[in-house]
């Protein structure tokens, strides 16, 4: 796993600024680690390994049918600003800054203590570091059950953010023997798997996947564990061109896509919500709020604006289309209150991003951000939401790969 730092510094401007606590109960003892220096990054790194390694000591016969190896190579912690020793599979320690990897030739896991670990715990919570590490160890799996010698490293990246999601379930399930992760925390490590995705440009990616790969990818482990990991791959949606540069926010809010998509699955009774400028009604709270009496949907232009610069025009494309699929939900005469029907509410304009003419990976990967982010996208008829971000992607997922009928 190669990871870029610059990308992550350049989406911390966005992130949220309050990190959830920490995951670990009680820390384990560094001093197995190569290079440590036995401070609290590299006690939750070790925490984590250690658990991770207890993980596939149990799942891994059970996956595949044979005894685990502990790593040969074992673990190397690196001070990337200093003139320390290089770890494994890079021969200045400077190149291993803003990264952590798994090196093959080795059988050995290294990562960067002093430009990666500590940014990601300050704006995404330690749940962070556990998915990165847990990530890097999905390499460490592959190769010991050989499954990387003829695969594609795109689908090598998948299987790796697939088993980091099925190590997270069990401790989310709490049963780790030293890491806890609650709902909040978890958000915090998807809005960083989203972070570390493939620079979008004009001229393409790497093979680490969008944000709307990684995290479905991580998903599927999440939901299913382990065993359906080895059949890894990427979405259809994985195919849609790179990136374009992002329109005026007018152009982002035409109400006329979202108006003829929402209006094709009501059919005749559709009638278009009216649209206006704060304010509003006491339940049309965030950028693009919803009154239910009568249908309409309530801008805050300023709001807008900054969800447009810091996150992209498909962003606030994507706020405005969850209120029309909630205006939607009213005309069918369906529920417009409670958590089911914020599912629906993710789920529809999950579909309608998918639906659109011209859609990027770029676009993709922004209303990703503003899904896992911002729980305005699943706000209700009374301007509440019940969802988790991993709830909301869910949902989105859902939609964007199988259509609004597969909203239900």
């Amino acid at each position: 796993m190669t990871m870029m730092i610059l990308v992550l510094v350049a989406a911390c401007a966005a992130a949220p600024p309050a990190a959830p606590p920490g995951v670990a109960d009680h820390t384990v003892d560094p001093a197995f680690v190569h290079g440590t220096d036995r401070g609290d990054v590299d006690r939750l790194a070790a925490t984590v390994v250690t658990d991770v390694q207890d993980y596939w000591a149990e799942q891994y016969p059970a996956v595949f049918g044979a005894p685990w190896r502990e790593l040969d190579g074992g673990f190397f912690s690196a001070d990337t600003t200093g003139t320390g020793t290089a770890p494994p599979c890079v021969a200045d320690v400077r190149d291993l800054e803003g990264n952590a990897h798994y090196c093959a030739t080795v059988d050995a896991i290294a990562w960067d203590r002093s430009a990666l670990l500590p940014v990601l715990r300050e704006h995404y919570g330690d749940a962070a570091v556990v998915v990165v590490l847990a990530h890097e160890f999905g390499h460490a799996v592959q190769h010991r059950a050989g499954l990387g010698e003829d695969a594609e490293p795109a689908r090598l990246e998948a299987m790796a953010d697939c088993f980091a999601g099925a190590f997270v379930r069990s401790v989310a399930d709490g049963r780790a023997e030293h890491l806890r992760i609650d709902p909040g925390q978890l958000d915090g490590a998807l809005r960083a798997i989203a972070v570390f995705r493939d620079p979008v440009s004009l001229q393409g990616t790497d093979a680490h996947g969008s944000a709307f790969e990684r995290v479905t990818a991580f998903q599927e482990g999440y939901a299913r564990g382990p065993r359906g990991c080895t059949e890894a791959t990427r979405t259809p949606l994985a195919a849609l061109p790179p990136d374009g540069p992002n329109v005026p926010l007018d152009d982002a809010l035409r109400t006329d896509r979202a108006s003829a998509f929402f209006g094709n699955l009501v059919g005749d009774r559709w009638t278009p919500p009216v649209v206006q400028s704060r304010p509003g009604c006491p339940e049309a709270r965030g950028p693009v709020g919803f009154c239910p009496r009568p249908p309409t949907v309530v801008l805050d232009r300023a709001a807008l604006a900054e969800v447009h610069a810091g996150t992209g025009d498909q962003a606030a494309t994507t706020l405005l289309a969850a209120t029309f699929a909630l205006a939607a939900l009213a005309e069918q005469g369906r529920p417009t209150t409670g958590p089911a029907a914020s599912e629906q509410v993710v789920c529809l304009t999950g579909a309608f991003t998918a639906a659109q003419p011209g859609l990027t990976r770029g676009d993709l990967d922004e209303a990703v951000t503003v899904v896992l982010e911002s729980d305005d996208v699943s706000r209700d008829a009374r301007g509440e939401n019940t969802l988790t971000g991993l709830d909301r992607f869910a949902a989105f997922r859902t939609g964007a790969l199988g259509g609004a009928r597969a909203c239900g």
